[in-house]
């Protein structure tokens, strides 16, 4: 595995987030749901942002890291209702058997899910404005056109198009853990997911000069649209 760039940091710096997120959030577990749109990434070692924190170690395809966006509304009904958009690396750690991962960049557009996100799981949420995804029951009406774009401070991040493929649905049911950094070592936190995947194309458009621009100029090797999601964080 070649190795990272000197560049290359452990999680997100910590002045590249927010200080002035509400203290008061919700206690896990959280559970929500909504619909959510996924693509898998080849990204090059020496391309990402951070390593995985501790000694949790990527998973890697030759010299590129196995990644992911997942751009989700969540809605109300839910413990929070809230738009969201993240990155993450595929991860291993000793005694994980399930699929795991490290979130870096990820941008929310509600406060208490931002400061919950930090303070509970050490996952570095900050604060992003939306065009937010078309509800779930638009599936199949989709068509090759912008159906939802990012922004922060003002500044473009991502923009995404979704064709959809094959109108079969497979069940999803699967539990992925998050391995984040924290002030007293690693929190290790499960997620379980269950829903609906249809796959299909996606075509993302990132800010060359964004904090995504690791990702610009290259589209995923797979996506697929989750609908009827429902989503269990902190079980």
């Amino acid at each position: 595995m070649m190795p990272p760039s000197s560049g290359m940091t452990q999680g997100l710096a910590d002045d590249a987030m927010p200080t002035d997120l509400p203290s008061s959030y919700p206690q896990a577990p959280w559970k929500l749901s909504g619909h959510a749109l996924l693509s898998m990434w080849r990204v090059p070692l020496a391309d990402l942002p951070m390593l995985p924190p501790g000694d949790a170690r990527l998973v890697t395809l030759g010299r590129h890291a196995i990644c992911a966006t997942v751009w989700t509304a969540y809605e109300s009904g839910g413990t929070l209702a809230y738009n969201e958009l993240l990155f993450a690396t595929a991860v291993r750690h000793a005694g994980l058997l399930a699929p795991a991962c490290t979130v870096g960049p990820i941008w929310v557009d509600d406060e208490a899910a931002a400061a919950g996100g930090r303070q509970l799981w050490g996952i570095p949420k900050q604060m992003g404005h939306f065009v937010p995804l078309p509800a779930d029951g638009t599936y199949a009406s989709l068509v090759a056109e912008e159906q939802a774009s990012m922004a922060t401070s003002g500044t473009a991040v991502a923009s995404v198009e979704f064709r959809p493929g094959l109108r079969l649905a497979v069940p999803l049911r699967l539990a992925v853990w998050t391995v984040q950094g924290g002030k007293a070592g690693l929190i290790r936190t499960r997620c379980a997911l269950r829903g609906m995947a249809r796959f299909g194309s996606a075509s993302w458009r990132i800010a060359p000069d964004g904090p995504l621009r690791f990702l610009a100029g290259r589209q995923p090797m797979a996506s697929a649209w989750l609908g009827d999601l429902s989503v269990q964080f902190g079980v």
